[in-house]
């Protein structure tokens, strides 16, 4: 019964391996354009093994997951199983990247190729720790801290959703890979944004970006926004700082009844902590008008007094940030969670003359002291890879 029990087991395990006959590619440093993926294919395909850009969960124990991706000046594939195992390793050098399409296939489907023949086989100078290899892949979530944009790029197809409270939603989607676009609103469907965002990569650790929100009133409301924005975003997928600049302009509205250009700042940054959490900031400054008045009472020669009133713009500055930790699914790296503390510091702006003077009440305005206001947050995010 024992020898027979044996047997079985054998028989299943060597139906698993004979059936891991399809291979997918987490290309993350670019290599793999559409003549490299056919290339790439027909040399696996001598190997009975076929390249696939979707995955068949019910079936997910068929694949090899392969992943490139670019460590200081070196280009890594590595490769594991189903179960998330690194199978191997391998350096691919640094001028893979100005290679032509033939050379990066070849150079690719070797490497994958001594991965599957020679499980748990690693380069010498990467072998020394395997979780540290890992680390050096790029997060699923780079592209966003809790909802300022960094200077990387979404890649191309993938969407990801991101939700405050689940009040606001948002959603970007990668149409190339420096290139992507998005929109989102409020559970109520005001107000509605649209965005657009350039990533431009430089060189290692460096990067910037361009873009634009548009932001529109619904339901009739007579109000429009425009934040145009440019980032520089400095480090890895997993430790960065990105400093932002862009001007918003506000129409004169139903809401703020008063037009407001302004310049805003942004400070953002996220420090891993571990395998599967992360410390993170985000943080604006910008000014913001509303439309004050202002009375006072005279007498006149004649005895009788005379009431007036003045209106003004008041400019106040505005800090508004989020701080908090992201804690990414152990078992679904697409999943994350982020949870922390809003906080808003409102600094009183100047009374313009003449309504700055003892014969003027701004209502209560003169005395106005600077307001900090903090209450929890709690942001979910999910990205989707679509083939």
């Amino acid at each position: 019964m024992r020898r027979y029990l044996f047997f079985i087991g054998l028989l299943f395990s060597f139906k698993a391996v004979v059936a891991q006959d399809r291979i997918v590619f987490d290309d993350r440093a670019n290599l793999i354009s559409s003549q490299v993926e056919y290339l790439l294919s027909e040399k696996l395909k001598q190997n009975d093994i076929s390249l696939s850009t979707t995955v068949d969960i019910k079936e997910k124990c068929r694949y090899y997951f392969a992943k490139i991706y670019k460590s200081e000046n070196r280009i890594i594939t590595e490769v594991e199983n189903c179960d998330g195992k690194l199978l191997g390793s391998k350096s691919n050098g640094e001028n893979l990247l100005s290679s032509n399409d033939e050379e990066k296939a070849i150079v690719i489907y070797y490497a994958v190729l001594d991965i599957i023949q020679n499980p748990t086989m690693l380069d010498e100078d990467l072998s020394e720790n395997k979780q540290e290899v890992s680390a050096n892949i790029n997060s699923e979530h780079d592209s966003r801290y809790f909802f300022a944009p960094t200077s990387f790029g979404l890649k191309e197809r993938e969407l990801y959703y991101n939700s405050i409270y689940f009040l606001l939603h948002d959603i970007q989607y990668g149409l190339t890979d420096n290139f992507s676009i998005g929109m989102g609103t409020t559970l109520f469907g005001f107000p509605v944004y649209f965005t657009a965002k350039l990533s431009i990569p430089l060189k290692e650790k460096h990067s910037i970006a361009l873009g634009d929100m548009m932001i529109l009133g619904t339901y009739g409301t007579n109000f429009f926004g425009n934040l145009g924005f440019a980032t520089y975003s400095y480090g890895d997928s997993h430790n960065n700082l990105t400093i932002g600049a862009g001007y918003l302009n506000v129409n004169n509205n139903d809401i703020t009844e008063a037009n407001t250009g302004s310049l805003v700042g942004n400070f953002s940054a996220i420090v891993r902590g571990g395998p599967f959490f992360y410390f993170l900031t985000e943080n604006y400054v910008f000014n913001v008008n509303s439309r004050e008045y202002a009375y006072r009472e005279r007498m006149l020669p004649n005895g009788d007094y005379t009431y007036d009133e003045g209106e003004y713009n008041l400019r106040r500055t505005l800090w508004y940030g989020l701080t908090g930790i992201r804690f990414v699914r152990k078992n679904k790296e697409l999943v994350s969670w982020q949870i922390g503390l809003t906080h808003v510091l409102i600094a009183p702006g100047n009374i313009p003359s003449p309504y700055d003077s003892p014969s003027w009440d701004p209502y209560g305005y003169r005395n106005e002291k600077s307001r900090m206001i903090a209450f929890p947050t709690l942001s979910y995010t999910r990205k989707f890879k679509l083939e």
